[in-house]
């Protein structure tokens, strides 16, 4: 019985090492955290399209769904730690403008493939959101203001972390004077994969 209770637990060890310790995945590429009735929502797909890109696009969405105070949030709301917990605050905006050539194709991109965040968050109002506009495609909207049952989706870029795009990222989102909300999601393709 002891032989058949160890070939029993291979597979689960098996298991354990190839996933990774991830947030909540509500599809093949985005990650999802809840706290205190806000949603947050990242995506690892874009990402893993530029493996080699000085600038790391990550989709976020943020969802304020209870009653009470709004909340703010801009790119310097967000910072990005790789695998090996070396920590990127956002890009700034003209860094980005000046230095990454494919905002417009990002953003055909996540036209393509919206992040997903269900069908309650997408039926409440959506706020308008521009962190990075491409040249000639729009007003940047730097700062957005969620009032209760509300949303928004953008993309904040980031300089690519010294350890690259393997293993567990975290995407920690600043809210108010409380502790950031913290969610660990993929973005190499290899890893989304699985």
């Amino acid at each position: 019985m002891n032989r058949f209770t160890s070939l029993l637990s291979i597979p689960v060890v098996a298991a354990s090492l190839a996933a990774p310790p991830t947030s909540h995945r509500t599809n093949n590429s985005t990650f999802r955290e809840e706290v205190d009735g806000l949603s947050v929502f990242a995506g690892g797909y874009p990402a893993s399209l530029g493996a080699d890109d000085a600038y790391v696009p990550v989709p976020v969405a943020i969802a304020l769904m209870r009653t009470g105070a709004s909340v703010v949030f801009t790119p310097e709301s967000f910072t990005l730690a790789d695998a090996k917990g070396n920590r990127v605050p956002a890009a700034g905006f003209v860094e980005v403008k000046n230095g990454y050539p494919k905002l417009g194709f990002d953003r055909s991109l996540l036209r393509t493939w919206p992040i997903d965040v269900g069908i309650t968050i997408a039926s409440r109002t959506r706020i308008a959101s521009n962190f990075y506009p491409p040249t000639g495609a729009g007003t940047r909207i730097a700062r957005v203001e969620l009032a209760p049952f509300s949303w928004f989706s953008d993309v904040v870029y980031f300089p690519r972390p010294p350890a690259g795009l393997g293993g567990v990222m975290t995407l920690s989102v600043a809210v108010g004077r409380g502790d950031p909300i913290e969610i660990a999601f993929l973005m190499d393709a290899g890893e989304l994969a699985n």
